[in-house]
C-alpha cells in the first residue's frame, strides 16, 4: 500500500513546508520568544520558517523544542524529519516514538503513520495486527485516511486470518463456505463451527447442512435439527425452511405436518420466498384433505 503510505507522508511534509502562519516579526525577535519565553507558538513559527528555506537542520532544533513543549503537531513534524531524514540522522525508530507520542495526544495522523509504518515494514518487522490498531485509532479520532487505510488492508487479508486472529465471525462463515465450494469439508466445517460457536446463526445452520448432508463428517440427522433449530431460533429464517421439510418428509423426525407448515410461516414471515413456496405447496395438498391431525392449523390459515 505505498499510495497510502506516500499520501500520509504529503499530509504530514506539508504541515512542515507549507505553513499557513505568516512570519510578521523578525527572526531575533522570534528566537528570544522562543527560547527565553518558552512561547510553543514563537519556535513552531521559526521551524516553518526554516522549513520553507529548506534548512531542516534548524527547523529540526525549533520543532523540538515545540514539541517539547507539548505543541503535538510540532511531535508530527519532528517524528517526519526522522523518517525522511531531514535535518537530522534518519531513524524511523526514533519517528515511530513521536508519532505515537502524537497519536496518544490527539494527533491521529500520527496514529495513521505508525499504521503505515507497520503496513510497510519500514525498518521494522510487517505487522497488519498493528498496522490495523493504528489505522483504527486514526479512524476513530476522525482521520479519514486512516479509515481508507484501514479497510484497504483489512479487505486484502485471508478470511481464515479474520477469522482466527480477528475474531470476525462473518469472515469465519466466509472461509467455510470457501472451504466446501473447493470440498475441503473438514476446514468447512471447522470455519463454519468457530462462526457458531461466535453466535454466527448462519454458521450454525450450514453446519448443520453438512451434518445433514454427512459432508466431510458422518451423516447425523439430529446434530443437523439441533444446530438447524439454534440458527432457527437466532434469526435464520432460511433454515427455519429446512427444518420444516425435515417434519414434512420425516426425515430424522417423525412426520409433522403442523410443525411444518410453522416452520414455513416463519421462513415466509421472515422473507424467505422458499419458505412461502413450501407452505402454500403443503397447505394446498395437505389441508385440501380434510385431514383431522392438521385441521386446527388450516382453519388458522383458512384463505
Amino acid at each position: 500500500m505505498k499510495f497510502l503510505y506516500t499520501l500520509f507522508i504529503t499530509v504530514v511534509m506539508v504541515l512542515v513546508v507549507n505553513s499557513s502562519v505568516v512570519v510578521a516579526q523578525t527572526n531575533e525577535e522570534l528566537i528570544i520568544q522562543c527560547e527565553d519565553k518558552k512561547d510553543i507558538g514563537a519556535c513552531m513559527e521559526l521551524s516553518n520558517y526554516y522549513g520553507n528555506a529548506k534548512d531542516y537542520t534548524t527547523a529540526y532544533k525549533y520543532i523540538n523544542k515545540a514539541c517539547n513543549g507539548g505543541e503535538m503537531t510540532g511531535c508530527l513534524i519532528q517524528g517526519s524529519l526522522y523518517l525522511q531524514g531531514m535535518g537530522v540522522k534518519k531513524d524511523p525508530k526514533k519517528a515511530v516514538k513521536y508519532y505515537d507520542k502524537a497519536c496518544n495526544n490527539g494527533e491521529m495522523v500520527g496514529c495513521g503513520m505508525i499504521g503505515a509504518i507497520y503496513e510497510e515494514g519500514i525498518e521494522v518487522e510487517i505487522n497488519f495486527k498493528k498496522a490495523l490498531k493504528y489505522y483504527q485509532l486514526a479512524c476513530v479520532g476522525g482521520e479519514p485516511l486512516g479509515c481508507s487505510s484501514y479497510e484497504e488492508l483489512y479487505d486484502n487479508i485471508e478470511t481464515p486470518v479474520k477469522c482466527e486472529e480477528y475474531k470476525d465471525m462473518d469472515a469465519c462463515v466466509t472461509a467455510g463456505e470457501e472451504y466446501a465450494e473447493n470440498d475441503d469439508f473438514k476446514n468447512s466445517l471447522k470455519y463454519l463451527k468457530k462462526a457458531c460457536d461466535g453466535d454466527e446463526m448462519l454458521g450454525c445452520g450450514m453446519q448443520g447442512y453438512l451434518y445433514y448432508e454427512g459432508m466431510g463428517v458422518k451423516q447425523d440427522y439430529k446434530k443437523a435439527l439441533k444446530l438447524y433449530n439454534k440458527s432457527c431460533n437466532g434469526g435464520t429464517v432460511e433454515i427455519c425452511g429446512l427444518i420444516g421439510k425435515m417434519y414434512e418428509d420425516g426425515v430424522g423426525v417423525d412426520i409433522n405436518f403442523t410443525k411444518a407448515l410453522e416452520l414455513y410461516t416463519k421462513s415466509c414471515d421472515g422473507g424467505n420466498d422458499d419458505g412461502c413456496d413450501s407452505f402454500k405447496t403443503l397447505y394446498e395438498k395437505e389441508c385440501s384433505t380434510g385431514s383431522t391431525d392438521i385441521k386446527p392449523f388450516c382453519e388458522k390459515y383458512k384463505k
